[in-house]
């Protein structure tokens, strides 16, 4: 039984309907009674009936509020309402469709304000981590899959494991619930057609005269996963390997030595006024500025032939979060079902992308606007941790060019 009065009603409420001493009816009228939004109630509801419905799956989920049983979600709920705020750092809305994120977080948890996301939306998985190191302010993270193991060397994280856990590879998650994979892209060109009459399809393409100050990156590879991983991806297009990242370093530098490196960033802003004209960035980002664009300009999105990599961002929950069981409560809707659409809808590939196809909850509209499976033949995953720190370790070594933070 919960200490708070509060909190203790909605479990026995909970556990009297698993029961079956209290119909749905009553159950959510009960909930709303005590002051839960509609949407929150009938969240609690919801995940109650699917406990009841398939108890086996209550029994497991490593500590998950959501995995260990319905009175449990409930009880999360309600707490998270009452602490009434999440703070996220480093999540823009145009990023991997994260607006949609928000909507269905505002639909379903309308109590619960969401802050902090205007100032910092902008911020690289380095910069999130600092913020969470040395404000307290953050909740949640969302951060390159090299940065999850770092924040937990750092302590930086609370361990939660979320009730689809099993849906994710090992590979990509941390065994004690430190950090879990939610979605990934692969290191696209984003060619401004308008401008560039060149038909870009590889990385020699880019060494091309016509592209003077053309080609910008995502940030300084030293900070920025985005930017880092373009590094890697030419490193692979170039002889290099999961233990060498050199190459990719020597292009870069033979790029800006050639002039058509710009110092600005390939954000969305930049690429839609023409200040960059072929961006390097996630495939995601990309197609999102593609739609935004509407033909002015036109933009063109090509995974390079010879070599690129796909890079997995993982959601983390700060060890210090002032708003503990809201961050856990954002964790669970992003991975559920409707959260993980909201990634691909951004043009992001969800985590649990197989297990939804599988059970056919892809729309086919939907899948449509990707583009074609073939274009990542050559694309590769990096997910062992030791030879991603290394990697950044030797990037730091070799890199010597300025770029926009």
């Amino acid at each position: 039984m919960a200490t708070d009065p509060y909190l203790g009603r909605v479990e026995e409420l909970s556990e009297a309907f698993m029961k079956g001493r209290l119909g749905r009816r009553q159950f959510l009228k009960r909930l709303l009674a005590l002051g839960l939004s509609l949407p929150a109630a009938g969240a609690i509801v919801a995940a109650c009936s699917s406990a009841a419905a398939t108890p086996s799956a209550a029994s497991g989920g490593g500590g998950s509020p959501a995995a260990s049983g319905g009175g449990d979600m409930a009880a999360m709920v309600a707490a998270a309402n009452k602490e009434g705020t999440l703070y996220l750092t480093g999540i823009p809305p145009e990023w991997a469709n994260y607006q949609g994120q928000f909507d269905l977080w505002d639909k379903l948890y309308p109590n619960i304000k969401r802050d902090g996301i205007k100032t910092e939306g902008e911020y690289s998985s380095g910069q999130e981590l600092d913020s969470i190191k040395n404000t307290g302010k953050p909740d949640v993270g969302d951060v390159g899959i090299g940065f999850g193991p770092q924040a937990k060397q750092q302590g930086l994280v609370a361990n939660y494991k979320h009730a689809n856990w099993a849906d994710v590879p090992d590979n990509l998650k941390d065994a004690d619930g430190a950090w879990c994979a939610t979605y990934y892209g692969a290191e696209a060109f984003i060619v401004n057609t308008d401008a560039v009459k060149l038909d870009i399809k590889d990385w020699d393409d880019l060494m091309d005269p016509s592209l003077k100050n053309a080609v910008g990156i995502d940030g300084d590879p030293n900070k920025a996963s985005d930017s880092f991983n373009a590094v890697w991806a030419a490193a692979f297009a170039k002889g290099g390997s999961e233990d060498d990242i050199g190459p990719g370093v020597e292009f870069f530098n033979g790029l800006q030595k050639a002039g058509n490196l710009t110092p600005a960033r390939c954000n969305e802003a930049n690429m839609l006024n023409g200040e960059v004209k072929v961006g390097i960035k996630w495939d995601y980002l990309g197609l999102a500025d593609r739609d935004k664009s509407n033909g002015s300009p036109n933009f063109k999105v090509v995974i390079p032939k010879s070599a690129s990599i796909a890079g997995p961002y993982v959601s983390l929950v700060a060890a210090k979060a002032p708003h503990p069981n809201a961050a856990r409560l954002w964790n669970e809707m992003m991975y559920s079902d409707d959260g993980q659409l909201n990634f691909l809808k951004g043009y992001a590939h969800p985590i649990r992308y197989d297990v939804l196809n599988k059970a056919g909850k892809i729309p086919s509209d939907l899948a449509a606007k990707l583009p074609s499976p073939d274009q990542y033949q050559a694309v590769k995953f990096v997910t062992d941790s030791a030879k991603i720190d290394a990697a950044k370790a030797k990037l730091q070594s070799m890199w010597q060019i300025v770029v926009t933070q």
